[in-house]
Parts: structure tokens; sequence; C-alpha cells
């Protein structure tokens, strides 16, 4: 197995970056959900999902991705005259993409994650190949059992292979979130994904990995033609402010 697959190359920046390939990250824990006017940030089918959402935590969660898709939108497409409950996420089942839909442009790809109240958005528009996931990574768990019972027999002896429990959690969730962020670029289930070796299958599809760790989470990102997307973090007080509600 290759080390570079655990090899902190994923640039994370703690402020806003102007780059293209984007994904934005903010902490949704502490959005207050009830001072907000929710009917002007979501469009109807937004809505509809969020009240099917019932643990406060989930609601946040999606309140906040998908705002952030929204915030993208806007600073990638500033021309577009549009209130932010006229952009619409849904996901198509036909080709197992996330999309943003608007009245005034084809729809566009876009890709999210989130863990224990850490979500991360990006827009796609070249509609290429990717796929990213967040892991919260600190969690105590029986990481070679589990790792026995779902990984490769290779990726079980690379996490037996360190004696400490924060180097094999550390090894466990860079396999798992590269598994996950491959299983969105390559729209299969995850569950097809487990057993097989993770590097192996990213080099059989000629995709590009890359991860870093900040903050108790593990975050990976696989993507077919380009390892220059970066992570950067806003707070959801400066996308409030921006997207002015």
């Amino acid at each position: 197995m290759s080390s570079h697959y655990f090899s902190n190359t994923l640039v994370i920046n703690l402020q806003p970056n102007n780059t293209a390939q984007q994904i934005m990250l903010m902490e949704a824990s502490n959005i207050d959900i009830s001072s907000l006017a929710i009917e002007k940030l979501l469009s109807e089918f937004e809505l509809c999902v969020l009240e099917q959402r019932k643990v406060p935590a989930a609601k946040q969660e999606y309140l906040a991705t998908r705002l952030t898709l929204k915030y993208l939108y806007k600073h990638t497409y500033p021309h577009d005259d549009l209130a932010l409950n006229e952009i619409s996420s849904q996901f198509d089942d036909k080709d197992s993409k996330l999309k943003l839909h608007t009245p005034v442009r084809e729809s566009v790809w876009a890709c999210l994650s989130h863990s224990n109240g850490l979500i991360g958005a990006a827009l796609n528009p070249a509609q290429q190949l990717l796929g990213f996931d967040i892991e919260q990574s600190n969690k105590p768990r029986p990481f070679i059992k589990l790792a026995k019972h779902f990984y490769h027999q290779d990726e079980v002896d690379l996490i037996s292979s360190f004696d400490a429990p924060d180097e094999q959690a550390q090894c466990f969730f860079r396999i798992w979130t590269l598994k996950e962020a491959l299983a969105k670029a390559s729209a299969q289930p995850i569950a097809k994904l487990l057993a097989p070796n993770v590097f192996e299958e990213i080099r059989k599809h000629n995709f590009c990995a890359r991860s870093n760790c900040i903050e108790g989470f593990d975050i990976s990102v696989v993507a077919q033609k380009s390892t220059d997307w970066q992570c950067s973090f806003i707070s959801f007080s400066d996308l409030r402010r921006d997207l002015a509600f």
C-alpha cells in the first residue's frame, strides 16, 4: 500500500479561499434554526426534507449544508439574480448525484458530507467524478475487530501494525473516508467498496486522492481529474452576513 494516502496533503484553510475547487467546512451545531425565516432560505422541496428530520442536530446539518451550497453557487455564478429559495438541492437517483436546480441554468452537480456537527459542501460545475467524506475520528472503537469484519485483509494488517489506539483509529478512519469518497466519486454503494482494498480500487479507477485530519475529524477527497481541491472553513455568522439573511 502506498504511504502517500496517509501523508496529510489536502490543504485545509482556516478562512474562505477563492479557489474554484473548494470544499467549504462549517460547524453546524451552533445554528439556532428557530431564529431564521426558513421559508426564505430553502426551496419547497428542501423545506419538506427539513421537516422530515426529527433530530435537532440532523436539522442543523441539513440547513448548514444547503446554505453552504447556495453560498458557493452565489460566488460561482454572481450574475444569477436568484433568491436563496429559488436554488434547490435534490438527489438524482438516476445518476447518483446531488444537483442544484434553478430557473436560470442547467442543474449543477454538488457533493456533501457531515459528521457530528461538522459539514462540508462543494459545487462541481465541471461534472468531474468527485467524492469527499468527513468522519469524526476520535471516538473509541474496537478498530481491529471492526476492520476484520468489514475491511480487506491487507487493510486489517495495516491497522494491526500500529500499537497505539490513536494510530489505529487514524488508520481505520483514513481507510473509511477514502472508501466513502470513492463510493461517491464512482457512484457505487459503500457496501460494495467495504471489502475490496481501497488503495487498489482508487488506482484501478485512475482517481487521485488527498486527505488530511483536523480537530478530531478525518477528511478525504477522491477525484477523477484533479488533486487541486482544497478545504476552507466558514462560520455561520460570516455565511449569514455574506448571503444577507
